[in-house]
């Protein structure tokens, strides 16, 4: 049976995934059939510029559907891609093991070893086709001399470390490596080491050359037993190497560089076109012979195989190169992500907002639609044009929202989530009559439209009407009299007064979503620091619940185009508990909707908010539901809090959190983990800036694509 393994990236990978297949090859006597042997197989391969451009086209919309603006984007991004997307050396690493459970149960054992394996779906890559085999080369019908070199049974030098191997994967040339583990049953092992023992012992020569052999044999046995004692079991390993070349020249100074490579020796194999072929292959190898060595030892050995990584995904778009200058591509809508949301973490000034927008604007071009809440007010992508974008500017005299908008099916929970907007607003003090109270209030304003729908939903002026009419009844208690004119009298100034204009009549802001990128700037709403709930949460809550709405709308319509919705300052939605668990929840059932959610904020106690009376953070189900995770520049006093609800990190990428440079960041992605560096193009840093001269510099810049392309569709 042969499976193809994941391979992890040794650069952020912890101590313990490196040596985490020990399990494995002590097992081996246990899960194989007839001898207990395994295989890694590494076959070098290259990731070129065209990988990424074809992957990018399989996902991408149809140029000739694009509107000017952003067909002018995607050529632009195509040529960045064209421009930047350097060559990467990378490796395949398949196991070759013959076990005693069928495919998918071998997968599921491996997997409870740490090692991720899924089914063959290509051929098995070959060194070669049919070759002519000469006593010192392979010829193959390619035209290219080949050598197989092998290490050394007896090794006199050399250590063992977790990057072994990774001098050899990386070379710029074609290399070809088998390892072939044995394991010693536990009987098998006792009697080697009794007989080694013995043979140690026998010394007819007496030479001192003689007593200094046996004395390292006897230490090595020693070492050996002690190993057993701890639970390792011993094995044996033989590494082979296959490299070709166009001639014996260059041949000969490739075998050279193998050798210089490893630390261990390695011996030119002979006639060896027979055993490369079976090397790369399916068939079990049954030799015993090798270099000792204990389970931590060859764990490390083969981690070193299975921790040269190099990310290879090509469908979806760049959101910059990795610490090995290999192109990171996303799609965040594959099906095989358990959600589609996103967590960013940032200081201002760490790039954060400008790595989501890029991220955002790239999967524009997949047809994704993009849903923004701007809270500085610097988006504008108004060059994408009047047919795509559409930018709502909200706390001005031109925009008002209702803050008794209907946001949830269920009457109980529209009427909490009211009252809790209320609170936001200062309106109540959160006391047990002032909520009765406003219950009551709201039950008698929603029950109406609950019936007929296609009433006008209840305002703030309404609910002060009600309150005003319950003051003037007799009948119920001074406390109730008393509280209902306090709550009348701190609506006022959301009616008549000062904060009429965003509160004071029904939402006119556009929630329709009809545009494939909808920007609401939120820049101009009232600023409360300092402070733990106001206007501006209130505000952004109903903004956000406004847009889900409008999501739901689109759904119920028919449209099943993959929605991104970013929402910054995520922390100041996260203060109120009610606020909170409604955002949770849309969150946690977004996937269902086809959105991917995009929350940021600047740092940990920011984004995790309040906690409830069992010291629950309202931020937490949101971390928990994130399928991808953006950590950019920390201060030092996070790291803390970054280990506890990052466990997975290991401490060195902790560490560097504080000194990564802006557009950095630490991305964690369902199957990998790796430092990215974002990489904008020359035309999204002047698109995306809010200076004036890239201003002006984007819309020549724009112009000039504008005119090709109405030259290209005439």
């Amino acid at each position: 049976m042969i499976l193809q393994l994941d391979a992890f990236d040794y650069t952020t990978a912890s101590a313990a995934r490196l040596v985490g297949t020990v399990g494995l090859w002590e097992a081996l006597p246990r899960i194989t059939r007839g001898l207990p042997t395994a295989r890694l197989l590494m076959v070098a391969d290259t990731l070129r510029k065209e990988d990424i451009l074809a992957g990018f086209h399989q996902v991408a919309t149809e140029e000739s559907s694009l509107p000017h603006g952003v067909l002018a984007y995607r050529m632009a991004y195509e040529d960045f891609l064209h421009n930047t997307v350097q060559e990467v050396r990378y490796i395949r690493t398949y196991l070759a093991i013959d076990p005693v459970l069928d495919e998918n149960g071998t997968i599921g054992l491996l997997g409870a070893y740490g090692i991720q394996a899924t089914t063959l779906d290509h051929e098995l890559p070959r060194p070669f086709g049919r070759a002519t085999i000469e006593w010192n080369k392979v010829k193959t019908d390619e035209g290219n001399v080949a050598a197989l070199l092998r290490s050394k049974s007896i090794q006199t030098g050399g250590v063992l470390h977790p990057q072994i191997l990774h001098n050899l994967l990386g070379q710029d040339f074609p290399v070809w490596a088998a390892l072939h583990i044995y394991t010693y049953p536990n009987r098998e092992t006792l009697d080697l080491l009794r007989q080694k023992a013995a043979m140690a012992q026998y010394n007819p020569g007496k030479t001192e050359e003689s007593l200094h052999e046996a004395s390292v044999a006897s230490q090595g046995i020693t070492v050996f037993r002690d190993a057993i004692g701890r639970g390792e079991a011993l094995h044996t390993f033989q590494l082979h190497v296959y490299t070709d070349a166009p001639d014996m020249g260059k041949l000969r100074s490739r075998i050279e560089t193998v050798r210089g490579a490893l630390p261990l020796e390695m011996e030119q194999v002979y006639a060896s076109g027979s055993l490369a072929a079976q090397l790369f292959s399916g068939e079990q190898l049954t030799q015993k012979d090798g270099t000792p060595l204990t389970t931590t030892g060859l764990a490390l050995l083969a981690g070193s195989a299975l921790s040269y990584r190099r990310r290879t995904q090509t469908k979806g778009v760049m959101l910059g190169i990795d610490r090995n200058q290999a192109p990171v591509i996303l799609g965040i809508f594959d099906d095989r992500n358990a959600s589609y949301n996103t967590v960013v973490l940032g200081q201002t000034g760490s790039g954060k907002t400008f790595g989501i927008l890029l991220l955002m604007m790239r999967h524009l071009l997949m047809g994704t639609r993009l849903i923004i809440i701007d809270p500085q007010g610097n988006v504008d992508l108004g060059f994408l044009g009047e047919a795509v974008y559409q930018r709502s500017v909200l706390g001005t005299e031109q925009t008002s929202i209702n803050v008794l908008d209907v946001i949830h099916d269920e009457i109980g929970m529209q009427v909490e989530m009211a009252v809790s907007m209320l609170r936001m607003l200062e309106v109540h003090r959160d006391e047990p009559l002032e909520r009765a109270l406003l219950d009551e209030a709201l039950m008698a304003l929603y029950l109406p439209m609950w019936e007929k729908p296609e009433q006008p939903k209840p305002t703030l002026a309404e609910l002060k009407v009600w309150l005003d009419q319950s003051v003037q009844d007799k009948t119920r208690s001074t406390m109730v009299l008393e509280c209902a004119e306090r709550l009348s009298l701190s609506l006022q100034i959301y009616i008549t007064g000062s904060q009429a204009a965003l509160f004071g009549k029904q939402t006119t802001v556009d929630f329709a979503l009809n545009k494939a990128v909808n920007v609401f700037d939120v820049s101009k709403l009232p600023q409360q620091e300092g402070t733990e709930n106001g206007l501006r949460s209130a505000l952004l809550a109903v903004l956000v619940a406004n847009v889900n709405q409008g999501i739901r709308r689109r759904r119920a319509e028919g449209d099943r185009a993959p929605i991104l919705f970013f929402v910054d300052e995520i922390g100041v939605l996260m203060r109120d508990s009610i606020i909170a668990s409604y955002i949770s929840a849309e969150y946690k059932t977004s996937r269902a909707r086809l959105v991917g959610m995009i929350v940021a904020d600047q740092d940990m106690p920011s984004f995790l908010g309040t906690t409830d009376g069992k010291g629950f953070s309202h931020g937490a189900p949101i971390l928990a539901n994130a399928a991808n995770v953006l950590i950019f520049n920390q201060k030092d006093s996070e790291r803390e809090r970054i280990r506890e609800h990052f466990s997975s990190l290991p401490d060195s990428l902790v560490s560097a959190l504080s000194v990564l440079p802006r557009g950095a960041c630490i991305a964690s992605f369902p199957d990998d983990l790796l430092v990215v560096n974002i990489l904008p193009s020359q035309f999204e840093l002047q698109v995306f800036s809010s200076r004036l001269q890239d201003q002006e510099r984007a819309k020549k810049t724009i112009e000039q694509l504008q005119r090709e392309i109405s030259g290209e569709f005439k």
